[in-house]
């Protein structure tokens, strides 16, 4: 009786093992598609390859709808490429603004464009679609129509038919970052 039980539960945990294995092997899959959608960031998501095409004195000629205004939410890595702790805001307050990049697609230089009625700190940050950061400048704080000539000359940076983003950001003593987006760009 005795080999009678080794033999029934051996047999038994043979049974239970295989099918936990089974079960394993069905389940694990699962969970770890769960875990990379839980850890995954808002950067997988974006698209840098739908442009605003401008020509080269500025008219539009094609709308991306997403670029070049007032983005309602960023992530945080969106939100980490800004450093505010040394922002001047004295004077400073929101209002509804406008931006735009031509030509674009672009060669080497463009012409970014930024209409403000009121003084407020305006940050932009250049980016590549691995998120990395290539250049940051700010515009000069003053109310009006600004233009500033921008270089993407540097071969190390910018490379022929890739595209990129650039983030900006205004800033205001009532709202530290009221007017926030984005513009996308192909150098060629």
């Amino acid at each position: 009786m005795k080999t009678t039980y080794t033999t029934v539960k051996g047999s038994f945990s043979l049974i239970n093992l295989a099918l936990f294995i089974l079960l394993s092997l069905l389940i694990a899959p699962g969970c770890k598609k769960k875990q990379a959608a839980a850890g995954s960031d808002c950067l997988s998501k974006l698209d840098f390859t739908k442009i605003t095409f401008t020509d080269n004195t500025g008219n539009t000629l094609f709308v991306d709808p997403t670029d070049w205004t007032n983005d309602a939410t960023w992530c945080d890595q969106e939100y980490s490429l800004f450093h505010t702790g040394n922002l001047d805001l004295t004077g400073s307050d929101t209002s509804k603004l406008f931006t735009l990049l031509f030509p674009n697609p672009l060669a080497t230089t463009g012409v970014m464009i930024l209409t403000r009625p009121k003084l407020c700190p305006f940050q932009c940050v250049v980016v590549n679609r691995s998120f990395q950061v290539l250049d940051t400048f700010s515009l000069p704080n003053i109310a009006g129509n600004v233009e500033r000539q921008l270089y993407f000359s540097d071969s190390t940076k910018y490379k022929h038919g890739q595209y990129y983003r650039i983030y900006y950001a205004a800033h205001s003593t009532r709202k530290l970052f009221f007017f926030k987006g984005h513009g996308d760009f192909q150098v060629h």
